[in-house]
């Protein structure tokens, strides 16, 4: 009699353990690899990865995602959060309005910027070509060419 009174006991116990172990996905090998990368931004991207493949792709963060990165104009933020100080881009377009006077430079990582009177390079932009813009003293931005002297103030315009 004291055995049938503790079966009952025994499975009511031993059943949330079970339901547990079921619902607890065992540890994917793609994550733990992820665990052991030093840098923030990369251990990030692993683990935005890794669980990509795990659980499919969020439409809907990954749009929240790329509203952030547009809202960060000018420079962009690198991974860790930090405002880069300077860019280096080659340059893909330049559309050049004679009649207005206003130059435009699209960049290979799709910002596009406007060049203003202010500075003093004289050289001419092309596409191809190397480029670093950072920013000036003033609080706006400008565009240098690495092998060249003087510099080009620039407005982000996309």
């Amino acid at each position: 009699m004291h055995r049938a009174f503790l079966y009952p006991l025994f499975a009511t116990a031993v059943l949330p353990v079970a339901a547990i172990a079921q619902v607890t996905p065992a540890p994917d090998s793609s994550i733990e690899e992820c665990r052991a990368i030093g840098s923030d931004s990369k251990r990030l991207r692993c683990y935005d990865a890794a669980l990509d493949a795990l659980y499919g792709v969020d439409e809907e963060l990954q749009a929240k995602r790329e509203e952030y990165r547009r809202d960060r104009f000018g420079l962009p933020v690198d991974d860790s959060g930090m405002q880069l100080t300077e860019l280096e881009a080659i340059v893909t377009e330049v559309d050049e309005d004679l009649r207005s006077g206003i130059t435009a430079i699209a960049l290979d990582n799709g910002q596009v910027w406007q060049l203003n009177s202010t500075g003093g390079l004289r050289a001419r932009f092309r596409p191809g070509m190397n480029v670093v813009i950072s920013e000036s003293g003033t609080g706006g931005y400008r565009i240098r060419i690495p092998d060249k002297s003087g510099f080009k103030g620039v407005n982000r315009i996309r």
